[in-house]
């Protein structure tokens, strides 16, 4: 294209990297000529077009001293439309380039003997790039000059450069440039950050980084290029692993202190504030939606609050104190309820409940429409059956659960829960009863001199059939017992242990089984002396049955939960490995 052009009698060697203007204020030096943009009128280059990488003016200049046009192009970034660069391989956009600040590197220019030594890369240019690839050691900036036309003089720069010791960067904190310069040498990959713009992926992972190496309260003006490197460095290794990663060092992040008044513009000041400024570029919304909807989700913004240029949709999470103005309960009420699901504990200090994390809006919706519906102890007593004496014994003896389980509180209890102890009662109720001697459960009660509530403990346990008179609101007191089937579960009770046969139809197993889980060591036998027949007999304590039903489940049990047959259920449960008691019979 430009054989017309001579080649000048005296060049220089084109160093890999360099941009065209290092490679030109080189050549014009070593002919004599004291200026770039003098040199480029002598030869009839346009220096500004030059300047923003053309391809032909670069063409003309690598023709006049015999270099390859695109060795020389690859290091040079070239302006490809407003705004937009292109260096290598990526197209950059020029808010990740200081252009008019040249850096270069002080172990280099410690060998200026020659001019070929003064090189200038073109990966230079960029903000997040800021090591020597051949020292290893940090860029330092070269004193301007004051006409703007010898901006990209490289030569005339070092006129006024002053040396300084090299000082070498951490190798461990060059992960994000390796992988800058490796995008503009090679192209993109196919994760999630190399999807991204470059200067998105280099200020986002910079950006982000500052607050985890600095803290929320770092000053961004103030970071010195060490600082920035290690920043750079920690982003990057989270932002490579995608978005689900960014959002769980967030929450670390979030977690990382206790819940108290402040907010997430607090804890994530440095990189938010940063955020505020990008608003001005749409390439950083991927980053802003990622952040913005962390904040909606995993603090109590309140419905319409803006946060990164849009409004929240509806508030997810609350604070006792949002709680209390959105949904009118109190922070008491709410942090019992809280504290007994996981969610809140009560301060050593202040006596007060303090949050584990923020509460999801439907967990507070729930507990504040439960709390709506709790009755006192009379009015529980009256809902079920009983008298107000009888319900602290039910609720003492845990037959029927407290709303709030602190016991030295006045016991509130939920129409559910009490529908529940009624429900229990209810799937006991048999047609087959009708020829035998019934009571009702308090005559039931004295005829065998035993409390009320033991009794129906009792009944509830061995699974003891019950009668039910017409009533279509049965209550507790409408429930009728065989007195002869209470005697026999009393009796089977001996010393807390259990026949075979009781502990089977307790634990609603079959007797083989039961001798298989005694045989295993998971049930426990007993000798138990027979008051009526005199016999001594192997029994199952009480205890073992009562720790099986915390640690095992059966699986009709299960299948009753789930909804599913019994046989489905184990061949499901076997595919998710869960395997059954290997039971056997004694050798």
């Amino acid at each position: 294209m430009f054989s017309s052009l001579r080649k000048l009698p005296l060049t220089v060697d084109l160093v890999p990297g360099e941009s065209a203007t290092s490679f030109g204020s080189r050549l014009a030096r070593r002919n004599g000529v004291q200026r770039l943009i003098t040199f480029c009128s002598d030869v009839g280059i346009d220096y500004f077009a030059l300047a923003n990488g053309d391809p032909q003016e670069v063409a003309r200049l690598a023709a006049l001293a015999g270099a390859d046009p695109d060795t020389l192009q690859m290091g040079t970034a070239q302006l490809i439309e407003p705004g937009w660069f292109r260096l290598g391989k990526e197209r950059i956009k020029f808010t990740a380039f200081s252009r008019i600040a040249l850096r270069s590197c002080p172990a280099c220019l410690t060998e200026v003997g020659h001019v070929d030594h003064a090189a200038h890369h073109g990966l230079w240019q960029l903000t997040s790039v800021r090591t020597c690839p051949v020292h290893g050691c940090h860029l330092v900036a070269l004193p301007p000059r004051q006409n703007g036309n010898d901006t990209f003089d490289i030569m005339r720069l070092l006129e006024r450069y002053v040396p300084v010791a090299p000082v070498h960067a951490a190798t461990a904190d060059l992960e994000l440039e390796r992988y800058l310069r490796d995008r503009i040498q090679s192209g993109r990959g196919d994760g999630w950050l190399d999807r991204l713009p470059f200067h998105v992926a280099a200020q986002s992972c910079e950006g982000f980084g500052l607050l985890l190496t600095q803290g929320p309260d770092a000053k961004r003006d103030l970071a010195t290029p060490a600082e920035w490197m290690a920043a750079g460095t920690a982003g990057f290794q989270v932002l490579r692993e995608g978005p689900d990663k960014f959002r769980t060092k967030l929450k670390d992040i979030q977690m990382a202190q206790p819940l108290d008044n402040t907010l997430y513009r607090t804890r994530f000041r440095v990189f938010f504030e940063w955020l505020r400024y990008r608003d001005d570029d749409p390439d950083f919304d991927v980053i802003r939606d990622i952040v913005r909807d962390f904040v909606f989700r995993n603090f109590p913004i309140a419905e319409g609050q803006v946060v990164l240029g849009q409004p929240c949709p509806e508030q997810y999470v609350h604070s006792l104190a949002t709680a209390r103005s959105s949904f009118g309960i109190s922070a008491w009420k709410l942090g019992r309820r809280l504290a007994a699901i996981g969610l809140a504990q009560r301060s050593s200090l202040s006596k007060q409940f303090v949050l584990n994390q923020y509460v999801p809006t439907d967990i507070v919706r729930n507990i504040a429409t439960a709390v709506d519906a709790l009755l006192n102890a009379t009015e529980a007593a009256e809902y079920v059956g009983l008298d107000r004496i009888m319900m602290t014994k039910f609720t003492a003896r845990g037959l029927i659960p407290r709303y709030y389980a602190e016991h030295n509180r006045a016991p509130l209890y939920h129409p559910r829960d009490l529908d529940a102890f009624l429900g229990n009662l209810r799937s006991l109720v048999s047609q087959d009863l009708a020829s035998q001697q019934l009571l009702d459960l308090a005559g039931a009660s004295r005829g065998l001199s035993v409390p009320m509530d033991r009794v129906t403990q009792v009944i509830l346990e061995n699974q003891i059939d019950l009668s039910l008179g017409g009533a279509s609101q049965a209550r507790f007191r409408d429930f009728r017992v065989s007195i002869d089937a209470l005697r026999r579960a009393f009796a089977d009770e001996q010393d807390g242990a259990l026949k075979l046969t009781e502990a089977a139809k307790r634990m609603r197993i079959s007797v083989r089984t039961v001798r298989g889980l005694l045989n295993l060591g998971i049930l426990e036998p007993c000798l138990v002396r027979e008051r009526r027949t005199a016999r001594t007999r192997r029994y199952v304590t009480l205890c073992s049955v009562d720790k099986f039903a915390t640690e095992y489940i059966t699986v009709v049990d299960l299948a009753r939960e789930t909804g599913r047959l019994p046989g489905a259920e184990a061949v499901l449960q076997v595919a998710r490995g869960v395997l059954p008691l290997a039971l056997r019979a004694p050798r």
